[in-house]
């Protein structure tokens, strides 16, 4: 064998590896943001007394996916009425960077919706748009999203922020557990405070935890997902 030819192999080998341990790292994640691999489709669901959202996204290569979706909000109180909104969009991801111990990712998004509060016959055109940051180890997960929604007559801030802690580095066929605090703020004076625990593997994952503002106590949600 030549040194050339040595050479060559051994670039070739490496850049296998280095793209097989990517991957792992990558589906092993805390959690997946939007990154959904090439030709994989999530599907997802979350729950709570104030909020629900149905998504399907779609991994058209490393970079770009999309998605069609359903959220539900109810805005002042519990027997205020659902405003259902039903949004098309598509998800890019900006960057992604590699560090020694973990991975920053930073995405945005945008589509168009159609919006409609029940009990009114108006159901009205508008645009929602968001931008998500992120950065994760085997240990430690943080998040930080912006998501607006507006039409005409209407309009919706959501800010998240997300701090999460794993008790131990789960390897890639264990089911791995975090624990942490999500603080959202929503258009007005509305902020909730919610502890969560989230447990998931390689395909699957499921959130869970208690939602705490100053119009509601207790408010159980959940968020599951499933790519395949």
């Amino acid at each position: 064998m030549t040194l050339h030819t040595f050479v060559h192999r051994t670039r070739q080998s490496l850049l296998a590896l280095t793209g097989i341990l990517t991957a792992i790292a990558f589906t092993s994640s805390a959690h997946a943001g939007f990154f959904i691999p090439k030709n994989t489709t999530m599907a997802m669901v979350t729950l709570s007394p104030d909020e629900q959202n149905y998504e399907l996204a779609y991994g058209f290569d490393r970079r770009i996916s999309g998605s069609l979706g359903v959220t539900r909000v109810k805005e002042g109180g519990s027997d205020a009425a659902w405003r259902n909104v039903v949004m098309a969009q598509v998800a890019y991801l900006v960057k992604r960077q590699s560090m020694n111990d973990g991975i920053f990712n930073t995405y945005v998004w945008a589509g168009p919706m159609a919006e409609r509060l029940e009990g009114e016959g108006k159901t009205r055109a508008g645009l929602q748009t968001g931008v998500w940051v992120d950065f994760e180890t085997r240990w430690v997960y943080t998040r930080v999203k912006a998501h607006t929604f507006q039409s005409r007559d209407w309009r919706r801030n959501e800010v998240v922020a997300q701090a999460m802690l794993a008790p131990y580095a789960a390897d890639y066929e264990d089911i791995a557990s975090w624990g942490g605090l999500q603080v959202k703020r929503v258009s007005g004076e509305r902020t909730e405070l919610t502890p969560f625990v989230r447990f998931f593997q390689r395909d699957w994952w499921i959130d869970a935890g208690i939602s705490v503002d100053r119009t509601h106590r207790n408010n159980f949600f959940v968020n599951l997902i499933k790519t395949f």
